[in-house]
C-alpha cells in the first residue's frame, strides 16, 4: 500500500467520520449507519476501502459483524492523529444512543412500523369519545371484545348471539339476549347502530337479515358491516362455519335491504397469509 492510496482514502469526509467512529468503539454496519445518517451500501462501500488500506478491521460477533479501526503498518500517527481529533457533537450525541441501545435491544419481531402504545382498542377507545352515547345492538359478539368496549361509550348495548357461553363472558352493564342473526331479538325501532362485525359471512340469506336489522333501527339510524372481500380459502366453511367466501360488493347488499347513503371502502389488509382483506360498509334507514 503507498502512502498516496492511504491519504487518497482518509480524503473523503464520510470515510474519516467513520473512522473516527470506530477509534471510539466497535460497530456494525447498521450502527455506522444510524449515527453517520448514510445507506448501508454507502456504508459498506467506505469500510472496504478503509479495510483496503488497513485502517479497520472485521470480526464475527453472532449475526453481526462488527468493525475497528486499526493502524496501517509503519503508520501509527495517521491514526492517532484521527483519535485524537473531537468528534462532531450530534456524531457523539448518536453514538452514545446506539451504544445504549445495545443495552436494551428493541424486540424481534416488531417490525419497522412498530410504535409502542397503539393498537386498534386504544384507537376505538379515542374514536368513540367523540361521538355521542347510542343504543346499539352488536349481533354475533365473538370474543367480546368489540363489544365490551362499545359498552364503555354506549348509552346502552344489546349483545345478540346464539353462544350462551359467549355472552356469559361478557362484563356486566351489557345487555344479553340469546338469538340469531337471522331473527335478532330486535324491537322495531329499538336501536340507533346495528354493528355486524365479522358476523354476515355466516348466514345463509344475508339480505333478509340486513331487513330485519333495518327493522330494529330508528330513523336515521345506521348500520356498519365489517366483513371479507371475496375470498378463495375454502376451509373457513368447515373450520369457522362461514356460508359465503367473502362478498363482491357488501354495499350493494345494503342497498338491497333497503339502506340509504350507502359508503363501502376497503379498511384493512392483512399483511401475512391467508392475507383477508377486510371491508366495511355502512347504511342509513
Amino acid at each position: 500500500m503507498s502512502r498516496a492510496e492511504l491519504f487518497r482514502v482518509l480524503g473523503d469526509p464520510t470515510r474519516l467520520r467513520i473512522l473516527a467512529l470506530l477509534t471510539r468503539e466497535e460497530l456494525a454496519v447498521s450502527e455506522i449507519q444510524e449515527v453517520a445518517g448514510v445507506g448501508q451500501s454507502t456504508v459498506s462501500g467506505h469500510l472496504a476501502q478503509l479495510k483496503g488500506v488497513g485502517l479497520v478491521t472485521a470480526r464475527r460477533d453472532g449475526a453481526h459483524t462488527r468493525y475497528a479501526a486499526a493502524t496501517p503498518e509503519g503508520e501509527g500517527n495517521v491514526l492517532r492523529f484521527v483519535a485524537d481529533a473531537p468528534l462532531p457533537e450530534g456524531d457523539a450525541i448518536a453514538l452514545q444512543r446506539v451504544l445504549a441501545e445495545r443495552e436494551s435491544p428493541t424486540p424481534e419481531g416488531l417490525g419497522s412500523d412498530y410504535l409502542p402504545g397503539r393498537s386498534w382498542e386504544a384507537l376505538a377507545h379515542l374514536l368513540l369519545s367523540l361521538v355521542p352515547p347510542m343504543r346499539i345492538a352488536d349481533l354475533g359478539v365473538g370474543t367480546g371484545r368489540l363489544t365490551a368496549l362499545l359498552a364503555g361509550h354506549a348509552r346502552q348495548v344489546i349483545a345478540v348471539d346464539r353462544d350462551a357461553a359467549a355472552l356469559e363472558r361478557l362484563p356486566a352493564g351489557i345487555e344479553r339476549r340469546l338469538g340469531t342473526l337471522e331473527e335478532p331479538p330486535l324491537g322495531e325501532r329499538e336501536v340507533d347502530l346495528v354493528l355486524l362485525s365479522q358476523a354476515l359471512h355466516c348466514v345463509a340469506d344475508p339480505v333478509a337479515t340486513l331487513r330485519r336489522c333495518r327493522e330494529a333501527l330508528v330513523g336515521g339510524g345506521k348500520i356498519a358491516v365489517l366483513d371479507l372481500a371475496p375470498h378463495t380459502h375454502a376451509w373457513v366453511e368447515h373450520r369457522l362455519g362461514h356460508a359465503h367466501l367473502g362478498f363482491a360488493d357488501l354495499g350493494a347488499l345494503l342497498t338491497e335491504a333497503g339502506f340509504h347513503n350507502v359508503t363501502s371502502r376497503v379498511v384493512h389488509v392483512d399483511r401475512r397469509s391467508p392475507a383477508f382483506t377486510t371491508v366495511l360498509a355502512i347504511g342509513v334507514r
